[in-house]
């Protein structure tokens, strides 16, 4: 038996950036996974996704090189070569987050299953493991409802799919969210003929309705078929297909597909830690915490994908590094602003937001004006092409104050340029301030200043026809 000033149960980023936070601090930490090391992030998530979209990326715009007076005669596309690229560069991440692993100061590695036994121990094998603190950052698994003949014919998750070797040539993609608009996008432009099942009626349901329309525009242009409010019933095997049946828009369909990928979100992995043991409050499903991190049981934190509040990777990090320096005594508090909460979808066009939508700020009550400006009038979008010209910008500023309470991006490169409005909130900057930034011309980057102008012009004038109150 032994113990330790801290016990961290899950080695994935959240994990890490924890373990690294306290052991500088000269705490003796216990870092336990049921392995492989390196986290969903790497191995199963952002990175073998987004070098997937890259490829998917080169292959569309090589198809469309005559735009730009390039010929390049049809393109072909080796799937097991893009899928090759990307397992080779996630090797090389986790080799990279090992090392990471292996320097953190202080910091005993334990694979293996934890299980609490009480407030202040859990069991790994056959080892106890004892400690003052804990934090429980064991992520998320794919969800997946129930529907029948599903698990006797085989399916995909999200986790499946940055594995396959074969491009599937029909392929159903059960869900409308993030995680589904990029693989579904994906194997679209790998050469799969894609159908949606949407639960409701658009894709990316946390988004505005004009984020949505751009990016159901953009891939309809991928050849992607989408089923709108439907509902699954039934799967079968008809020779070497799967065949799906339900309703969709109360009128029957029937889909035959090679494979099936199941997207319809992650649910916390909480399942073997027996946290009842320990005294945690759970609802639904979710480890309940308080702005601090801190669950039911005092000495005991959580944070990342088991809350099942936010699955982002920064958003994990962000909390366990909040959870490891309330462990440290730090007053005042350290509290997760979800003012500054920001996401990013990587499709093309991509969606990057921080801060409230439109839509969230008319419901917010708040005082508030909103204004867009689209890519097809800016110069710099033009010279990109025409693929580049899908979308806008959009803010929303408070009516009376002009901070700035929420930015959306939908159009190219949208997950960078976000970033500009995450530091602008950060700092509480007004519209005003955002358009007296000097901007490099031409950029991408200058599209924030048009609405902040007219945001700032309005306000200004008391003009609410200029930039109504949405």
């Amino acid at each position: 038996m032994a113990r330790y000033d801290v016990v961290i149960i899950g080695g994935g980023s959240a994990g890490y950036h924890a373990a690294r936070l306290l052991g500088a601090e000269g705490k003796r930490i216990a870092l336990i996974d049921r392995g492989p090391w390196g986290g969903l992030c790497i191995l199963r998530g952002c990175m073998p996704t987004k070098a997937m979209l890259r490829s998917a990326e080169v292959a569309q715009l090589a198809r469309h090189a005559s735009e730009f007076g390039v010929e390049v005669g049809p393109v072909s596309v080796d799937f097991g070569r893009v899928m090759a690229r990307q397992a080779s560069l996630v090797r090389g991440f986790q080799d990279y987050r090992l090392e990471g692993l292996d320097s953190l100061p202080g910091t005993e590695r334990i694979e293996g299953t934890a299980r609490f036994v009480s407030p202040h121990a859990v069991q790994v094998g056959d080892r106890l493991v004892e400690g003052d603190r804990f934090l429980v950052t064991t992520g998320s698994r794919p969800h997946v409802p129930p529907l029948e003949g599903l698990a006797e014919v085989g399916f995909l998750t999200s986790d499946d799919a940055v594995r396959l070797e074969k491009l599937p040539r029909r392929l159903l993609v059960w869900g409308g969210g993030v995680i589904a608009v990029e693989l579904g996008q994906f194997f679209a432009r790998m050469g799969s003929e894609v159908t949606f099942l949407l639960r409701g009626e658009h894709v990316l349901g946390a988004e505005d309705l004009a984020v949505q329309e751009v990016v159901e525009a953009a891939l309809a242009r991928d050849g992607i078929r989408l089923l709108r409010y439907a509902s699954p019933q039934l799967v079968t095997r008809e020779g070497e297909s799967r065949r799906v049946v339900g309703l969709a828009e109360d009128r029957e369909f029937l889909v035959d597909v090679d494979e099936i990928l199941v997207a319809t979100g992650r649910v916390p992995a909480l399942d073997s830690l027996d946290l009842a043991r320990a005294g945690i409050d759970v609802r639904d499903g979710r480890i309940v915490v308080d702005p601090g991190m801190r669950t039911s049981v005092p000495h005991v934190f959580a944070a990342g994908d088991a809350l099942g509040m936010r699955d982002l990777v920064h958003v994990a990090i962000q909390q366990a590094e909040i959870a490891a320096r309330n462990m440290l005594g730090r007053r005042p508090q350290a509290v997760h602003d979800e003012r500054l909460l920001a996401s990013a979808v990587f499709s093309e066009p991509q969606v990057g937001r921080v801060g409230l939508s439109a839509s969230q700020a008319k419901r917010s009550g708040l005082p508030h004006r909103v204004a867009r400006y689209d890519f097809a009038d800016l110069g710099k979008a033009e010279c990109l092409g025409r693929q580049a010209m899908q979308g806008f910008v959009q803010l929303v500023a408070h009516a009376e104050t002009g901070e700035i309470l929420g930015a959306t991006c939908v159009g190219p490169e949208a997950s960078e340029l976000i970033h500009e409005m995450i530091v602008a909130m950060a700092f509480r900057a007004t519209e005003a301030q955002v358009a007296r930034m000097p901007h490099l011309h031409p950029t991408l980057s200058e599209i924030w200043t048009y609405p902040a102008e007219e945001l700032a012009m309005a306000r200004m004038s008391g003009n609410l026809e200029a930039a109504p109150l949405s």
